[in-house]
């Protein structure tokens, strides 16, 4: 369970009801307040089940993996800044560009040291650098890429829990559940809150990865959390789709349009590297599929990387 003396939100999660149907379906919002804590969304709500973990390993360091696009390294940053430890950031680009601005900036702004190690062969590299730190006596806590662990999958199962207990109270029970997958960490977690209250559909659209990676990837984490699961669920009711607009971190005219599009109805900015392309694949899946359903869009949150 998470301590609540380790909480970094102090804001709870936000539910909306968008103005605007899509073939008639109602489109429910549950995001975090992307500006409560670097800017981070759901990211953050991992590392407030994690902070007990890694003050008890006392580590000279804290050491994480990621694109320089990625939340994920901005609020490790900001949590190690926040605990006054240093922090390593291996980023998987070969080279950072000349005007440092967005995750990287910020990053900096919180004393984070920054490596590239490229794309290729990252986990080998992750692997050797924290040998070199061993060898020399430093004690790192490794936070896995992403935060793909069992514990965020259980942190975010609870939220998605309390964001359903909030629907029920509406008299809402929606029928499908959409949101972004990267590493598959939310997914597994939203997979389990929702299999626990027999909502039979959780659709995520593959940004910075491949729907069979990500698929994987899932597959490997709800094996953690089965205390959430039903004695009968299957593993095969994974669903991670293309959403068509996957170039990471670049949105194009279309989906610039729709981000401003859903700004001017419901003044939600989405954030333009990982949300905007799931609510785009939403929201075309939606417009092939008439109906008159309720459904649940997860806005995992963060703030434009660039």
């Amino acid at each position: 369970m998470k301590d609540e003396k380790y909480c970094l939100l102090k804001k709870k999660p936000q539910l909306f009801c968008l103005s605007e149907k899509v073939n008639g379906h109602k489109v429910y919002m549950y995001r975090d307040d992307p500006e409560d804590f670097g800017f981070g969304g759901n990211k953050v709500r991992f590392f407030e089940y994690l902070i007990p973990d890694i003050l008890a390993e006392n580590p000279t360091e804290i050491v994480t993996s990621g694109s320089m696009f990625s939340n994920h390294i901005r609020v490790t940053a900001q949590v190690a800044s926040h605990l006054g430890i240093p922090c390593k950031l291996l980023l998987t680009e070969d080279e950072l560009p000349d005007k440092l601005t967005g995750n990287i900036a910020l990053a900096k702004e919180y004393k984070a040291e920054t490596e590239c190690i490229g794309h290729f062969a990252a986990l080998l590299k992750i692997g050797e650098y924290m040998n070199q730190l061993k060898e020399s006596g430093r004690k790192a806590f490794l936070v896995p890429n992403g935060g793909h662990t069992p514990g965020a999958v259980r942190a975010y199962a609870n939220v998605v829990s309390q964001t359903l207990d909030e629907l029920e109270k509406q008299g809402v029970r929606p029928a499908t559940i959409y949101l972004p997958c990267a590493s598959g960490t939310t997914h597994s977690g939203v997979l389990c809150a929702a299999a626990k209250r027999g909502i039979p559909e959780v659709v995520s659209f593959a940004v910075a990865n491949t729907p069979a990676r990500a698929q994987k990837g899932i597959s490997k984490l709800i094996g953690a959390a089965k205390e959430y699961l039903p004695v009968d669920f299957e593993p095969s009711t994974v669903t991670v789709c293309d959403s068509s607009k996957n170039d990471y971190g670049h949105p194009d005219e279309e989906l610039l349009s729709l981000r401003e599009r859903l700004f001017r109805t419901d003044g939600i900015l989405l954030d333009p590297t990982y949300n905007i392309n799931a609510f785009y694949g939403m929201w075309k899946a939606l417009e092939e599929r008439p109906g008159n359903e309720d459904v649940l869009y997860i806005n995992t949150g963060g703030y434009t990387a660039y």
